[in-house]
């Protein structure tokens, strides 16, 4: 499940869609009108239309009026009212009602309140952790949707740590379908600043986590970079915690990290790991972090032994660093 999740970023980040020249929403007022988006399906009707305003009702050229409402998404719903009919005596005029509806092809909000005018993406009033997709949070019970690009939005407590008065904001986890939080500025925790980190073992507040153009963790932690660190604990070292979706910087002493645990490959992360080796991982090009392990390259090993690459095992949350074999 969640190597899928991450898969199917992936390919969104990696096969965006680009906007195409007429790939535009439009509204034909000749016969064979077209309703909604032309970037898939429409619905199409036998009808002209002789008034160019879309808030006045429409006269069509068989004497139907037809009353517009606009969507979220700028097309319309169309109840149409046909007006007199005969039938085949001239004389014998009757009127007579049909109301047909017309089916949209936009995204049709889950509630609409045509007295107030506010439209809405999501059922309203949903709980702390509901999947929502209207950034405004007109869903969620909070008010606050916290919509992560590409992943998915959800329910939460807060957008960032100005909705936080005692902490920060832990971000949703979207791959365990947790929303954000608000919390107590402690290590580990969420935020956005130093000034969210009111724990005195951490007060650095820094990215672990980073897809970028989509989301970065950053967290509460003893250290930035290296300089923020004590002589006898000289290397700021992240330690990853995939199941939360979250992690921390810790200052570590020369050759304690294990093989297995994160290290700073970017920064002094071969001294940090006792193997002398802090390898590279790559999530499927989204997302690089170091792994202790038993060598960087071929040459770290024995004869006719090869460098595994280190890798993430998406499924059981474990790092797993680079081996001879």
């Amino acid at each position: 499940m969640k190597y899928r999740l991450w898969s199917a970023l992936f390919f969104i980040v990696a096969c965006s869609p680009k906007s195409e020249p007429g790939d535009t929403d439009s509204q034909t007022g000749t016969d064979g009108t077209t309703l909604g988006s032309t970037s898939g399906a429409s619905v199409t009707m036998g009808h002209s239309q002789t008034s160019a305003n879309p808030s006045e009702p429409l006269t069509t050229t068989v004497g139907q009026t037809v009353t517009t409402f606009p969507t979220s998404e700028g097309t319309t719903l169309v109840p149409i009212t046909e007006g007199s009919a005969t039938d085949g005596d001239p004389s014998d005029t009757h009127s007579s009602t049909v109301t047909t509806d017309v089916i949209s092809t936009s995204l049709v909000p889950e509630t609409t309140d045509f007295s107030t005018g506010i439209f809405c993406n999501d059922i309203p009033a949903q709980p702390q952790n509901a999947p929502c997709t209207d950034a405004s949070g007109c869903g969620c019970e909070s008010g606050k949707c916290f919509v992560v690009p590409a992943l998915g939005g959800f329910c939460g407590e807060c957008f960032g740590d100005d909705d936080c008065p005692d902490g920060g904001c832990t971000i949703p986890n979207p791959v365990a379908g947790v929303g954000s939080v608000c919390n107590l500025g402690k290590a580990g925790d969420g935020c956005e600043s130093d000034a969210a980190c009111t724990d005195p073992t951490a007060q650095d507040c820094s990215p672990v986590l980073e897809v970028p153009g989509i989301i970065t963790v950053a967290t509460c932690g003893e250290c930035k970079t290296d300089v923020d660190c004590p002589p006898q604990a000289p290397h700021c070292t992240p330690d990853y915690d995939f199941a939360d979706f979250s992690g921390q910087k810790k200052c570590k002493p020369t050759d304690s990290v294990p093989n297995n645990a994160g290290c700073d490959f970017e920064g002094t992360g071969n001294q940090a790991c006792a193997s002398g080796f802090c390898g590279e991982a790559n999530i499927m090009g989204l997302v690089k972090l170091g792994i202790c392990g038993q060598c960087n390259s071929d040459a770290d090993c024995p004869v006719n032994q090869f460098c595994t690459d280190p890798v993430v095992d998406l499924d059981t949350n474990l790092l797993i660093g680079s081996v001879c074999q």
